[in-house]
């Protein structure tokens, strides 16, 4: 800036002094026009060069604070980046924390009903066995010699009466109704016994029993279905199982050793075998629906049935 302000100075100085040349023609005009154009081109390229270096420093400020600006707007959205980001981990935190305690309160409400639910069945179950015992102890009487024994009430269809004595001469049992009819004789034998009897009650009643006996005796009535079998059943005694058995003709393949009767039936009504002593057989019945049936077996000896 300094070379263009002294070259325009030159340059008025030396147009003047060309001007006052024309005027007293001493031949020094065309000279100081002369100098005067040199003074001109210095003033013109010193105020070119003032302006590039305008231009430049203006441009260095300019991207001086565009870099300023841009450092400043990265700056922020970085602090916006990290403010969402831990806004975004305070919210997936608080929900971790919100599903975690759902699942606890889920878990302890499922552990909760799951004690409730043990405890309901163990109350059922302890129920059920209470109800089962005071059925069982209703149909249950003992005594001791000959007795007429008190009532005990018993619903239609069937009952398994198991019977226990210790005595060395008759035992005989005889199931009487409630006006004193025998409905059935369950026992007739000498000395000690222990053994079961099926029995189809076609009415519902008070039923009571005829013992004649020298010794100790127990009777328990049970109108329960127990454990089913299929296929191949044994023991030794008077005995009543029970069996699943499919419809149509099925064979019986009976066998007996002892010395007194051996009586087989289904239901107390379909005879299987009515012998005395040792026995081996088969016969052919046809069962008429798929059902469990019961298989009361008299006999003082082991035995066993095959059924196919």
């Amino acid at each position: 800036m300094f070379f263009g302000f002294t070259s325009l100075i030159a340059l008025f100085v030396f147009v003047i002094l060309a001007l006052i040349g024309l005027v007293k023609k001493n031949g020094k005009a065309k000279k100081n026009f002369l100098i005067a154009g040199v003074c001109m081109v210095v003033f013109i390229a010193a105020v070119s060069l003032d302006s590039a270096n305008d231009t430049t420093q203006t441009a260095s400020t300019n991207n001086k604070a565009v870099k300023k600006d841009t450092e400043e707007e990265k700056a922020k959205i970085a602090e916006a980046k990290a403010k969402d980001e831990a806004k975004q981990k305070a919210a997936a935190e608080q929900k971790a924390k919100e599903e975690a305690k759902a699942k606890a309160e889920a878990e302890q409400k499922a552990k909760a009903e799951a004690e409730a639910k043990k405890k309901a069945e163990a109350a059922a179950k302890a129920k059920a066995a209470a109800i089962a015992k005071r059925k069982a102890d209703a149909m249950k009487i003992s005594g001791n010699g000959d007795t007429a024994t008190k009532t005990i009430k018993l619903d239609p269809g069937f009952v398994v009466f198991e019977a226990r004595y210790t005595g060395s001469q008759n035992f005989i049992v005889s199931l009487l109704d409630e006006n004193g009819s025998q409905v059935d004789l369950l026992v007739n034998t000498i000395g000690s016994y222990h053994g079961k009897r099926f029995v189809a009650i076609p009415d519902g009643g008070n039923y009571m029993f005829n013992v004649k006996a020298s010794g100790s005796w127990t009777i328990q009535g049970s109108q329960d279905i127990p454990k089913e079998e299929k296929g191949t059943i044994s023991g030794n005694g008077d005995d009543v199982r029970f069996v699943r058995m499919n419809s149509g003709a099925r064979t019986f393949t009976l066998s007996h050793s002892g010395s007194e009767n051996f009586i087989v039936k289904i239901n107390d009504s379909v005879l299987l075998a009515n012998e005395i002593g040792n026995y081996h057989g088969s016969t052919v019945e046809s069962i008429p629906d798929d059902s469990v049936y019961a298989i009361g077996i008299q006999a003082n000896g082991p035995w066993k049935i095959s059924i196919k």
